[in-house]
């Protein structure tokens, strides 16, 4: 069984998801700067996709619609900030479990493999 941690062990892991972190915090700033900006939702969503790559192109596709729908059952208007918030969340903590709990417990994994080889 692996060991799972939800914290990069390494200096360097440490700092580069928090530098991560940093960037995607740094894009919902920006969003919310930008929020009268008509394009602004499309570079936002590309940008967050590209932080979050392969995960974020699935998800992308999901999240639009479900939101979409969500809201419109819900009766909420359109905002253009407050729209791109579920895309922010679920992509952002996707993205996370990606590229510093999965990957790295499928890499510690391999390398126990190899060296027990």
């Amino acid at each position: 069984m692996l060991p799972i941690t939800l914290v990069p062990r390494s200096i360097f892991g440490r700092l580069f998801a928090g530098l991560w972190f940093a960037a995607c915090v740094s894009l919902l700033v920006f969003a919310y700067v930008q929020r009268g900006i008509h394009d602004m939702s499309i570079a936002f969503i590309w940008l967050l996709v590209f932080l979050t790559f392969p995960v974020g192109i699935a998800m992308v596709v999901i999240v639009g619609p479900a939101w979409s729908w969500l809201s419109n059952q819900m009766g909420i208007t359109y905002d253009p900030f407050l729209d791109l918030l579920p895309y922010w969340v679920v992509l952002v903590g996707l993205g996370y479990a990606q590229w510093f709990i999965v990957l790295p417990a499928l890499l510690r994994k391999a390398l126990r493999a190899h060296v027990g080889t």
